[in-house]
């Protein structure tokens, strides 16, 4: 991989000598004489390069035996360019570095105060290409044992001290786990610091699901993925907002993971997670397997009683471990089932509307089978549209949509009402009608639950000639369920002129959908 050719340098020409004050001792009567001990007082120029000079000034330096450069690079005085008692002259090695000289004298080492440093022109000249996270990588080129650090996508730095290993010609250094394919940064040392950029991306790999056994599988049951690298996963998210962390697979390795199914899946596709934060997708889709119910006996509605034995035929019933009848707040869980009928009891209470079966895992499956007579109307008030001098007068804290075409028990149109903000009692309000009760007993309707709306009250204000009476139904999520409210229990008006369907303190927000409302 070759390297973009910006370095930003500075260059020294001349050399710089420091100006050196001596202070020489005058000797009396010739009683004293100069002192013999090795000074070191400086050296220079400042930006020095590999192969260039450098001098070193000092008294009784002929007296040096060796000088030591970091790391460790010695150069003996049978190598020094030129030797006086105030100088030395040397050439620097390609291996210096940056730090401290020491010179090797018959009394002792000496150790400069100040830091030797110099200008090196770094070369990138390759990098390797793609790589896993948590594997080394190789970068060659010249003058490498300069760099400080190495940057990957994401902010990633690692430090010198870090690196697996570091010559003048190569670094070796480990992708760390949370990296993501990018570009890498080097920043190395020197009197003038570089920062140079890969001229190509390092591909960091990512694991690659090709494979779901079973395709099709029962929620709980042990699934098997397979494919490459897949041990980099460290959580899979399920369609249906399932979510298992690494540390709960049955088994992980490079080419497969064995995770259960949480019992919230969905159809679809899986997504993996790696330590960057990035996803994988599954190449293919996986499909639950649920009971499907495809009819109901008695399937005449008259039938349809307390006590009555309700047949449901479909398949894979077997995993059916309650049943919900609309209008009846606790699940039937005591049927005779196989894997293609269940033969259950009609509780009391049970209204027209949409049965709800429970698998043994606990996931919601809305029948689509019509339960019940509840939606034959002898006086419409809403059928697709308002009817019967009704006029759709919105509400408050709610965005009401009329004629939505979202979803609809009957027909194609419903009352979508979204409580979209925090307060009591808004909601879908309807008015200007007077339709009399005469020849009826119920004032009946038809309420779908958005998500998140299951098991929340909504309250149906009744006004009337005179007054007004209310009456809480609780919704279902995810299923049409039908109500009739007796007229007794509503004051026995004998008209109805204005409808509020309303939120309570429990149902702040959430979408309901309203619909077949009117008198039987």
């Amino acid at each position: 991989m070759k390297m973009k050719n910006v370095i930003y340098k500075m260059r020294y020409v001349a050399l710089l000598f420091a100006v050196i004050s001596m202070v020489f001792l005058t000797a009396c009567d010739d009683e004293e004489s100069a002192s013999d001990e090795i000074v070191l007082q400086s050296f220079g120029p400042s930006g020095v390069q590999h192969g260039d000079e450098i001098v070193l000034i000092g008294e009784n330096l002929d007296q040096v035996t060796a000088i030591v450069f970091q790391p460790g690079v010695e150069i003996a005085k049978s190598q020094f360019v030129s030797v006086t008692s105030e100088e030395i002259w040397v050439v620097l090695p390609e291996t210096v570095e940056a730090g401290k000289v020491i010179l090797k004298t018959p009394a002792g080492d000496i150790e400069s105060i100040t830091m030797l440093n110099l200008e090196v022109p770094v070369v990138i000249t390759s990098v390797t290409e793609e790589a896993r996270p948590g594997s080394n990588i190789i970068i060659t080129g010249e003058m490498l044992n300069w760099i400080e650090t190495i940057t990957f996508s994401a902010d990633k730095t690692v430090e010198k001290a870090d690196f697996v290993s570091q010559t003048l010609t190569q670094v070796e250094v480990e992708v760390p786990m949370d990296a993501q394919t990018g570009y890498l940064k080097f920043n190395t040392g020197g009197t003038d610091p570089l920062e140079l950029t890969s001229e190509e991306q390092l591909i960091v790999t990512l694991p690659v699901a090709s494979e779901l056994a079973p395709a099709s599988i029962v929620h709980t049951e042990d699934l098997t993925i397979n494919g490459t690298d897949l041990d980099l996963v460290t959580k899979i998210s399920f369609p249906g907002g399932g979510e298992v962390e690494a540390d709960a697979f049955e088994s992980q390795t490079e080419a497969s993971i064995v995770v259960a199914v949480p019992a919230t899946t969905v159809a679809g596709k899986l997504t993996l997670t790696v330590p960057s934060g990035l996803t994988v997708q599954t190449e293919d889709a996986l499909t639950i397997i649920l009971p499907n119910v495809t009819a109901f006996n008695p399937s005449n509605t008259d039938n349809h009683d307390p006590g009555v034995t309700l047949i449901m035929t479909g398949t894979n019933l077997n995993l059916v471990g309650e049943i919900v009848f609309p209008g009846v707040a606790t699940a039937v869980t005591t049927f005779i089932k196989t894997a293609t009928q269940i033969d259950v009891v009609i509780p009391a209470g049970a209204q027209g509307g949409t049965v709800v079966i429970k698998t043994i895992h606990g996931f919601s499956i809305p029948v689509e089978v019509p339960f019940g007579d509840q939606l034959v109307l002898a006086k419409a008030i809403y059928d697709e549209a308002a009817q019967n001098g009704f006029g759709e007068w919105g509400g408050w804290e709610s965005t009401t949509t009329w004629g939505s075409t979202e979803r609809a028990r009957v027909g194609t149109k419903s009352i979508k009402v979204d409580f979209n903000v925090c307060c009591w009692k808004g909601g879908a309000q309807m008015g200007n009608g007077n339709l009399s009760t005469a020849g009826t007993a119920y004032f009946a309707f038809s309420v779908y639950g958005g998500p998140g709306t299951g098991g929340k009250s909504l309250q149906i204000l009744v006004k009337r000639p005179g007054g007004e009476a209310t009456k809480q139904v609780t919704v279902v999520e995810g299923a049409w369920a039908d109500f009739a409210i007796p007229l007794s229990e509503l004051g026995n008006p004998s008209a109805i002129t204005e409808l509020f369907f309303q939120n309570t303190d429990g149902f702040s927000t959430g979408v309901v959908y309203i619909d077949q409302m009117g008198l039987k």
